[in-house]
């Protein structure tokens, strides 16, 4: 909100200077990324307290779960003292006439208040102890109740609360990345012409060496690339903020980079490498892995879908689509579930990465 009316301001201003039929230039490009990497930094801090909102959901759903099970243990011990303190009155009663309990029924007492009324009274007298531990019980499971109660509410409202951060967070992404979008999808059909006029030309080795590498991956890269050879994972507005070991349900802990985007924002090969196992996860809903050239491993998650006629061993460049963002598996907002294995080996935190990549 802070940065968007100047976003949407500058892309007018492209969209009037660029009249049909005129080509996207790579400086506009750059002008137009620039931008929406600044609503990316803008939004940082807000997706940073969605974060810790979520996190405190994580901990409201452990605190109900906890106090449900406390419930469940005070019910199961209130049966029992109730059927302790039955089972007592019924064996004072079969027993009447000896020990303690001939002396608290007596006669006078009977005749007094009548035979059920001091049978009842010796109970009392004889297992105060009993009564008192029943007491107990049911009025700790109502203080129980009542907290449970209180979570549910305070759980509720923060949900609520989620609804309504996410869907604002989400809508600049998507007012920003609209118009970016629109000058990106031009400069991909912009440069597949330039692709067949270099394959059919090849006038200068440079040019020759240029169609050679994009010959090689498929693909010629719009995005910026650093001198690694690799580019931001997501081509289009998006924000992030460092959220690796952050608790998830089921008691686990994050092991990635969760990039907000707008439903159907392109995401890209980080660099040139080869697509390996496409799959479904219930938790990371549509995935793929890029083995990069480096030996690095990237891990994308919760995809809207593949590109098409995307297949495991396919030869991907920098910057080529794989997939669109979206929500599938354990998502509630769309976002890009990015894993890094450097090397191949354990996952390690993308942030930093991410930042100097896309940033």
């Amino acid at each position: 909100m802070r940065r968007l009316a100047t976003t949407i301001s500058f892309f007018l201003v492209v969209g009037v200077a660029l009249p049909a039929g005129a080509d996207v230039t790579q400086s506009e490009l750059d002008a137009a990324r620039a931008e929406i990497n600044a609503v990316s930094r803008d939004l940082e801090d807000e997706i940073a307290e969605l974060e810790l909102a979520l996190d405190q959901q994580f901990i409201y759903e452990a605190q109900i779960t906890r106090i449900q099970e406390d419930i469940t243990g005070r019910d199961r011990e209130i049966a029992l003292a109730a059927f302790e303190a039955r089972d007592r009155a019924r064996s004072m009663y079969v027993s009447a006439g000896a020990g303690d309990f001939q002396a608290a029924v007596s006669p006078e007492s009977i005749t007094r208040l009548g035979t059920k009324t001091a049978y009842l009274d010796a109970v009392v007298d004889l297992d105060v102890d009993v009564v008192n531990q029943l007491e107990f019980l049911q009025t700790d499971r109502a203080g129980l109740q009542e907290q449970i109660e209180s979570l549910v509410a305070q759980q509720e409202d923060l949900a609520a609360e989620l609804d309504a951060r996410s869907n604002e967070i989400l809508g600049e992404l998507a007012a920003a990345n609209d118009q970016y979008q629109a000058l990106y999808e031009q400069w991909q059909i912009e440069e597949a012409e330039r692709r067949r006029q270099r394959e059919i030309a090849r006038r200068a080795q440079e040019a020759a060496e240029r169609a050679a590498a994009a010959t090689a991956s498929g693909y010629a890269s719009s995005a910026y690339v650093d001198p690694s050879g690799r580019t931001c994972a997501v081509a289009g507005a998006h924000s992030f903020s460092n959220t690796w070991g952050a608790p998830r349900s089921g008691g686990r802990t994050h092991t990635g980079l969760d990039m907000v985007a707008a439903m159907g924002t392109p995401i890209v090969a980080v660099e040139n490498g080869y697509i390996w196992s496409p799959n479904w996860h219930w938790a990371g809903g549509n995935g793929v892995y890029v083995r990069g050239d480096s030996g690095d491993m990237y891990y994308y998650a919760h995809l809207q879908g593949y590109a098409p006629g995307l297949y495991d061993g396919q030869r991907v460049g920098v910057g080529q689509v794989i997939g669109y963002n979206g929500n599938s598996g354990n998502a509630a907002v769309p976002h890009l579930h990015l894993g890094y294995q450097p090397g191949g080996g354990p996952l390690t935190n993308p942030y930093q990465l991410m930042v100097a990549l896309c940033r």
